[in-house]
């Protein structure tokens, strides 16, 4: 490599860490005609397609790199993470295994194994992936963090808090004030929490465990994140005349039953199916259409309460993406209460609502209770909001939300979403 396109490769990296995607695209677009054959300059160029969203765009560029380049681990996970973010999970699997068979010790593509296998939810072979990862790096940050997650769903809260203390990556110390909760230490409970606070912290997940301990403990909720929850959920409708027709619809429900990709493992769903990936990142119409449609929806929401003082509100995310997936129901399922510790604001767009089979059958629960918290017998209340077809509903990330089950012959379907703060 000559020093000319040595430093020509560097600038593309210095736009790539300034997070300057669109400028790395047209940058690296003169670079790889200039320089055909440097591989590193097509994998940032393949990195600022994704980054931007395109998805094609870099999936092309990465399956010519892996054939060109057959050799390359790196270029095989790199195939594989993008395949991952529009739900190929079997594909990406593929080539984090192939990866490894070439580079053993490849930490990100051990580490993103891990994650996959939690997609489909194979948690042993998780476990083993994250412990891989911590006996080759025993500070390695991410995998003590997924590792923590997974003992997490396992009950294994000592063993759980124990790792969080070890990393600060992602939800860690949020995370770590859980632990001590369900272990019932109240007091380090309090001072881990107004340590936290006072650091400028604020999340969902703190927030919905600080809102439970207020029930339980008898005590006011001042949490960062949004201490009003209920006050803050909002019901409105997506008419045709917003940009989004049946049409459209139908193709994404048609799209949810023909889905040639895997379908995400979700323990918290009975008798029903959630779509893996981000159904935003698909470059088809009705995804694209709905995603216009919901950003507007966002700002109407934002608007709508403008004078609110809650966190989640005035602390709101500078830079954000939206990710949004499908939830299918049959006769008899439902979702159980939980959260989306990674949104901000979360929604549900309702494009099949089977007719009702009883009282409240087949709509959305709201709680400051979920995820089995200690409550100390104290009484939680609830609030279930009515929803039908093509009605959008938006609340706080931080409340627990459920459905109620139903009987009938039709599916209920939904399009889920989240505004993900982007760090």
């Amino acid at each position: 490599m000559t020093s000319t396109e040595e430093h020509e490769l560097n600038a593309l990296v210095q736009l790539f860490e300034s997070r300057s995607f669109a400028r790395l695209v047209a940058a690296g677009k003169k670079y790889t005609k200039k320089y055909p054959h440097n591989g590193s300059g097509w994998n940032l160029l393949a990195l600022g397609y994704k980054n931007l969203g395109n998805i094609p765009e870099a999936i092309d560029i990465y399956q010519f790199l892996v054939r060109e380049v057959p050799k390359s681990a790196m270029f095989l996970s790199n195939l594989g993470n993008t395949y991952m973010l529009i739900g190929r999970i079997s594909e990406g699997i593929h080539c984090y295994e192939q990866a490894l068979e070439l580079e053993p010790n490849l930490i990100n593509a051990i580490e993103a194994l891990g994650l996959a296998y939690l997609e489909i939810g194979h948690k042993d072979k998780a476990i083993s992936s994250f412990k891989r990862v911590i006996s080759i790096d025993n500070n390695h940050q991410k995998s003590l963090y997924y590792l923590g997650n997974v003992y997490l769903t396992m009950n294994r809260y000592q063993d759980a808090a124990d790792l969080f203390q070890q990393t600060s990556f992602g939800f860690s110390k949020s995370h770590h004030l859980e632990c001590l909760y369900r272990l019932g230490q109240k007091g380090l409970f309090y001072q881990k929490y107004n340590k936290l606070s006072a650091s400028g912290a604020a999340n969902p997940l703190m927030a919905s465990v600080v809102s439970h301990a207020s029930v339980r403990f008898g005590v006011p909720d001042d949490n960062p994140f949004c201490s009003s929850a209920f006050d803050h959920i909002y019901v409105g409708r997506i008419e045709e005349s917003d940009g989004f027709n049946d049409g459209l619809s139908k193709k994404l429900i048609d799209f949810h039953h023909g889905n040639k990709n895997d379908f995400r493992n979700q323990e918290l769903l009975t008798n029903g199916k959630q779509s893996s990936g981000n159904l935003f990142l698909l470059k088809e119409d009705f995804a694209q259409e709905l995603k216009k449609v919901v950003e507007k929806k966002i700002e109407q929401y934002r608007a709508l309460f403008s004078n609110s003082r809650q966190g989640f509100l005035t602390l709101w995310p500078q830079n954000y993406e939206l990710i949004g997936w499908l939830v299918s129901i049959e006769s008899g399922g439902h979702l159980d209460p939980h959260i989306h510790k990674e949104g901000w604001l979360s929604g549900s767009f309702y494009l099949n609502m089977p007719e009702s089979s009883g009282k409240d059958s087949g709509n959305i629960a709201f709680s400051l209770h979920g995820a089995n918290y200690p409550t100390d017998g104290k009484y939680y209340k609830q609030k279930v909001v009515d929803v039908n077809q093509r009605d959008i509903c938006m609340f706080p990330s931080s409340l627990f939300h459920s459905t109620i089950p139903f009987e009938s012959e039709e599916e209920r379907i939904s399009f889920a979403f989240d505004v993900k703060p982007i760090n």
